[in-house]
């Protein structure tokens, strides 16, 4: 997968999986507040619609690279993701990855691999394994934001030396997420917008290859 679809999964596993559904380790009163007042916010949605753009710093070349995308999701089987690139679609039974660059479109079956990955991973993610930290507070355009920072604990096998995420006040919103591996690469997730609970269609979770595209069936 390129490099935006394996990323798309660490945001989905912090955003619904780190502060939505698990227990975090912390004795700071101010960061359980923001986290509780998050789960209340986004545990009960039935849809999920996230405007963002990814940003990839490499600290070895000190270049950057940025993608953005819309991604749908519908109890938690269901997703599609479109960039200026690719789509990838699921239904939970098929898959469909569609390459604009190439033209071309991969169908599989939903594995259950693939399905981890979105699905599994993110519910049953180990949040104890963090220590959680308020570390910034500040206003911008009228709007109190704070800053919280996980930090992996020496015994988990987490990917990441940290984790930082930007909440709105009030509004619970996630701002910004950047996650900084071991390698002092940074991977950066604007949010732009946020909708929980948007009405989205059944042929969102389905896709029709175009006209003229290689179309790849690899089931069998």
């Amino acid at each position: 997968m390129v490099s935006y679809y394996r990323n798309l999964h660490r945001m989905l596993l912090f955003l619904i999986g780190t502060l939505i559904f698990v227990d975090i380790a912390s004795a700071d009163t101010d960061v359980n507040k923001v986290i509780k007042k998050m789960r209340e916010k986004y545990k009960n949605a039935k849809t999920l619609f996230i405007d963002f753009k990814e940003i990839s710093r490499f600290s070895l070349t000190g270049t950057q690279t940025e993608v953005s995308a819309s991604l749908y999701i519908e109890d938690m089987n269901q997703f599609r993701l479109e960039s200026e690139d690719q789509i990838v679609v699921s239904n939970g039974e098929t898959f469909w990855r569609y390459n604009k660059i190439e033209n071309q479109v991969l169908i599989d079956y939903a594995k259950k691999g693939d399905q981890e990955i979105l699905v599994n991973d993110i519910l049953s993610d180990k949040t104890e394994n963090y220590y959680t930290q308020l570390i910034q507070e500040y206003k911008e355009d009228g709007k109190k934001l704070y800053v919280i920072k996980l930090t992996p604990k020496p015994d988990s096998d987490s990917f990441f030396q940290e984790i930082k995420v930007w909440v709105v006040d009030k509004s619970w919103a996630i701002k910004k997420i950047i996650y900084t591996d071991y390698n002092e690469n940074e991977t950066e997730f604007q949010i732009e917008k946020i909708e929980l609970n948007k009405e989205l269609s059944l042929t969102m979770f389905t896709f029709e290859a175009p006209e003229g595209s290689e179309v790849v069936d690899v089931r069998f």
